[in-house]
């Protein structure tokens, strides 16, 4: 049987240094712009996908900083890869517009397109303003009629999570509206995720949520505060077939 593998990347936040490396002061992500910052992470991240022979990858937003996102994509194309990319909120279409063709790829001023796997459909939304959108979610609901199983890459989870960040203000704004959209689909969804900095996995009725470890550094899931694990970063891969879509991720410590 056949599959489909690709690497899930995500949070980058290239050129972001945070302001504090342990607890994080009043509940709120701090950073201050310092060159350079991350990239070590990025690289040794993308040898890895590509030593594994991974050719598609999906990048799940927060690239860095503005002056950042040139330096990404050109270290992208460093690698023979298959790139799909997904905007989060520390992201500005503007800003990667020059450097990644977005095609025909939206809807409502937002970047969101689909791709026909031979075992499944992929879905790319946009929440760069912290919400899918009325826009968004209509076209998805359209993208998913007679869908039998889907993939769906966004950067903020649907699904709550029981960890500080969650209750932080940091949650998609109508992800209420997204959650009961999926569940009211007859398709079997799986949604791949980063923004909250941890690897997690839920499920509810017709959804698996994934969300995927942080190039940059980690939130640490459980704790009174918000608390930063600078030492740790990695990212997810995915085997995809007719049946299944198996995943697992790929964790790195700073040494």
């Amino acid at each position: 049987m056949t599959k489909t593998i690709l690497a899930f990347f995500t949070d980058t936040h290239l050129g972001q240094k945070l302001i504090a490396k342990s607890e994080i002061a009043g509940d709120k992500m701090g950073y201050e712009e310092t060159p350079q910052e991350h990239e070590h992470h990025l690289r040794l991240v993308l040898d890895d996908i590509a030593r594994k022979g991974i050719s598609k990858v999906v990048f799940g937003g927060d690239i860095g900083t503005a002056h950042s996102v040139g330096g990404f994509f050109e270290r992208l194309r460093a690698y023979a890869f298959d790139v799909s990319l997904i905007l989060g909120n520390h992201d500005i279409y503007g800003n990667v517009a020059p450097y990644y063709d977005m095609g025909g790829s939206t809807v409502a001023g937002k970047l969101c397109y689909s791709q026909q796997d031979p075992h499944l459909k992929r879905i790319f939304l946009d929440t760069s303003d912290n919400a899918v959108g009325d826009g968004q979610r209509k076209w998805l609901a359209r993208e998913l009629e007679g869908v039998r199983q889907a993939a769906i890459f966004l950067h903020h989870p649907i699904l709550p999570l029981d960890t500080p960040v969650d209750r932080t203000g940091a949650a998609l704004r109508d992800r209420d509206e997204v959650r009961s959209l999926l569940i009211g689909m007859d398709c079997r969804i799986s949604l791949f995720c980063g923004h909250y900095h941890m690897i997690d996995e839920a499920r509810e009725a017709n959804i698996r949520q994934y969300v995927s470890p942080a190039v940059s550094y980690q939130i640490v899931k459980q704790s009174e505060h918000l608390n930063a694990d600078t030492g740790t970063f990695g990212y997810r891969i995915l085997e995809m077939d007719e049946e299944e879509i198996k995943t697992q991720a790929v964790l790195f410590s700073k040494t």
